[in-house]
Formats: structure tokens, sequence, C-alpha cells
């Protein structure tokens, strides 16, 4: 393939330029909706992490496994309290981050950034504790500006290849975050992002097999973020056009390139206020319909009055997000089916929401109930939906919705994203030491080392176990 295949004409000296936005970003240059929206991510993260580290069967099989290899007590592996070796920790915390469907999202990039860069941001943070709180979200903010902007020029086509880009792509981010955290320069910053593009993998086939590798990418991904970051602040230089080149990964993971994704705004317009967060615990394609069942619940519905259900959805979301029957509670957690009659049923699908009924034979009995049906009016990957439930008395109850919630266009309020944290945190943590980390994260720029927060995350004992079970 060449680089006129992949329409790359045009971006030389791309990785450059994310390298020096990210060695030259300062807190203090950021707008403040930007800067704030860094910290609410960095809090949902962490979030997430806790409270996989007693949910998560994919998440905790990797960090038992590492706890077997030790090392040097580096980066605190979240939930559990230890610490191994920078890159190590990292993997255990990306699998955790994503290990319960609720990590950030980015509608037309495909990707969930957060899982993979948050890690390999802490893991920076407790490797050179000098850099600051503000340095951290700064990092982050760069970070995110790599990974988004690079997701959204290669998608759909990245995607319809099966490639994850959450693996593939958000270790560019982490690499880039994590170099900053170390005190690279724009040079060391760009061999970094080079190291970190010749490692990136990650195909879905866990799609047509549900198994416990979904999370594994993400971990993956960290830890080649965080190894490329490490070896470039100690001199080992990468390909400093890895992004942009004939051989670099523009031509190699996608046929066409849209620039206009890659430079429209850039150093302006920061591509984390596109990001999205998630209100249920679930596949991202599946919220839309979830949010659907979820008003029908409140407005009477009934499980005992459905005779059927249909879910018109775009071709995308189907092949994202349809997985029936469920064998485990990671595929419940991805199933559009499962989301839909645990939301009719009960009325909420949050994480503690579907621990409890994953057992409950009548929520995968109303699941049987759910068929999903591709609309050609949503496109390829369009996030509507439509949602037609039967019933048994004779009416046809029909509601469509064009965008999730939590969306930038239909947004949770700061509120909501306080009271999530808190309940997922809070699945492991005690009240108190949640809302401790919820308050430093919140005022991070005050932070001398953002190696503070890592270590607040362990459980009691450091042996996560679910408080509400």
């Amino acid at each position: 393939m060449t680089a006129m295949n992949a329409n790359t004409e045009g971006l030389e000296g791309l990785t450059r330029r994310f390298a020096k936005l990210a060695a030259t970003l300062r807190y203090e240059d950021l707008p403040a909706p930007v800067a704030a929206k860094a910290k609410l991510i960095i809090r949902d993260g962490l979030g997430n992490q806790v409270a996989a580290s007693a949910i998560s069967e994919a998440a905790i099989a990797i960090v038992k496994l590492t706890q077997e290899w030790g090392g040097a007590p580096q980066v605190t592996v979240a939930g559990f309290g230890h610490k191994l070796p920078g890159p190590i920790a990292a993997m255990c915390n990306g699998a955790m981050g994503h290990g319960v469907e609720l990590d950030d999202a980015h509608g037309s990039g495909l990707i969930k950034a957060g899982s993979v860069i948050i890690p390999a941001l802490f893991a920076g943070s407790e490797l050179n504790p000098k850099a600051t709180g503000g340095d951290a979200v700064a990092a982050l903010v760069a970070g995110y500006e790599v990974a988004v902007r690079v997701a959204k020029a290669i998608n759909p086509g990245h995607r319809h290849r099966g490639y994850h880009t959450t693996s593939t792509v958000a270790l560019l981010g982490a690499a880039t975050a994590t170099a900053r955290m170390l005190g690279c320069d724009e040079e060391r910053i760009a061999d970094a992002i080079g190291l970190a593009a010749m490692q990136a993998s990650g195909i879905q086939a866990y799609l047509d097999d549900p198994c416990m590798a979904k999370p594994f990418g993400p971990g993956k991904g960290a830890f080649n973020g965080v190894l490329a970051a490490v070896m470039a602040s100690r001199g080992f230089t990468g390909p400093k056009k890895a992004l942009e080149s004939r051989e670099g990964f523009l031509n190699a993971f996608t046929d066409q390139v849209r620039i206009s994704d890659l430079l429209d705004g850039f150093g302006k317009e920061f591509a984390i206020m596109e990001v999205g967060f998630k209100p249920h615990a679930a596949c991202r394609y599946a919220h839309g319909p979830i949010d659907i069942a979820q008003r029908m619940h409140e407005e009477g519905l009934r499980a005992d009055t459905v005779a059927g259900i249909t879910v018109h959805m775009s071709e995308l979301a189907i092949r994202q997000a349809s997985k029936f029957p469920c064998p485990s509670l990671n595929a419940a957690m991805g199933s559009t089916q499962f989301g839909v009659a645990l939301g009719i049923v009960r009325g909420s699908n949050g994480l503690k929401d579907y621990w409890d009924a994953y057992t409950d034979a009548g929520i995968h009995a109303m699941a049987e109930k759910v068929v999903l049906v591709a609309e050609p009016e949503f496109g390829i990957g369009g996030r509507q939906s439509v949602v037609t439930v039967e019933t048994t008395d004779g009416r046809t109850l029909r509601i469509r919705q064009e965008e999730p919630r939590g969306e930038p266009t239909n947004p949770l309020t700061d509120e909501q994203l306080e009271k999530k944290f808190m309940a997922t945190a809070g699945l492991v943590l005690d009240e108190g030491r949640a809302a401790e980390i919820s308050r430093r994260v919140m005022t991070m720029e005050t932070l001398q080392s953002a190696a503070d927060i890592p270590p607040m995350t362990a459980a009691p004992n450091n042996e996560p176990v679910l408080r509400a079970a």
C-alpha cells in the first residue's frame, strides 16, 4: 500500500506535531471547560478501575497472574494496592478500566481512550513523583488529542477491518501522556509515539466467540504505551514519522484517512471535549435502547405485559452489541438484548444492577423477546435507536432517540457524574475514601505530586470485595 492509497499526503511532520503539543502544553494554557472535562474523565476512569477490582473476572485473572511474576514495586494496582513494574501495573489497571463497560467513549472515533490513557498517566506519575497534578491534567489532554484525532481519522474503515480502536489507537495517547509525565521533551515524546505505534494491535474476535479477552486488549495497550514512554525516556529512539510515513501507522491500519479530523482546529479545539460518559454498564451502542427501556419502565411498562420487543439500530451497533444468550456477566454487559430487558424490568442498568440481575432467570427470559433489526436510515455506525414494544393487551409502544445519554449533545450533569463515581468506587471503598479521591482529582491542579492519588484507590486490607454484596 502506498501513502497515496491511504491519502496521507500533506501529513508530513504529524508525529512531531503531536509531540510538540504534548511537550509544550501547560495546565495554565487549558481553557477552563477543557481542564474540568479532563478531571471528570480521570475521576470516572479511577472509579471504573476500583469497581472492576472486585467484579471483572478477566481483569482479576490478569492481576492474579502478574502478582505471581512480582517485580520492582513501582506503580499501584487499583483496588489491590500492591505495586508492580510500571508497564505491568498499567496493564492491570487498563484491563480493570475496561472491565466493567463504563469507560468514556468517543462516537465517530469508536474509542474508549480513558481505559488505556488513565492507567498510563498514573503509571507515569508514580514513576516520576515530581510531576504535578497540573502536569497530569495537561498530559491527559495531550494524550486524548493524539488518540481521538487518529481514531476519528481512520474510522469506520479501521473498525471494518476487525480492529478494536481502544486497543490499537489509545496506546498512542498513553505513550504521549506517560512520556510527558516522565519529563520528556518533544524529541523523546516523538520517539515514544513511534515506539507505541510499532506495538499497536488488537482485534475484536471476542464478538463472535464470547470469552474473557475483551479487557485484555486495552490492558495491553496501556502496557505498550507505558513501555514505549519509559524506553524513550531512557534514550531508546523510535520512528519519528511513525504515523504518517509510507510504512507507518496510518497506511498500515486503514485505506482512507480523513485529514480534516487530524488537523482542523489543532492546538485550539481540544478533542477531549467530544468525549461522552456512560451512565449504564453496557456497550455504548446499547445505551440508546437502554435509555428508552428505562423511560418505558418509568412510564409504567412492566415485564408481565410485554409480548415482544423490537430494537432498530445501525448495522455496526448490532455487530458490536448483539450477544444472546449471555454466557457470562461480561457478555451480558455487552448485550443490547439483556440491557433492554434489564431496563424494562428494573429501570436501572448500573454495575450493581447487572451483578444482581445476571442470575435472574426472568431477565434472561425477557431478553429472549428482544429482536434487533438493522435500520438503513441510521447508516453504518449511527447511534440512533428506536424501540417498539408489543404488549399482551394489544398496545404498541414506540420511542425513538437520536443520541444516548452522556454524549456531549445529551450530557450528564456534574452531579450525575459525581453520583456515578461514588456508586462505582463505593462498591469497594467506603464513602469517605471515595469522596476524598473525588475531591483530590477535581482539584488536581493544586497537587504537588500526581502520585498522591493512585495509593488512595487501594481497598481495605488490599482485598477488593463488593461492600454492597
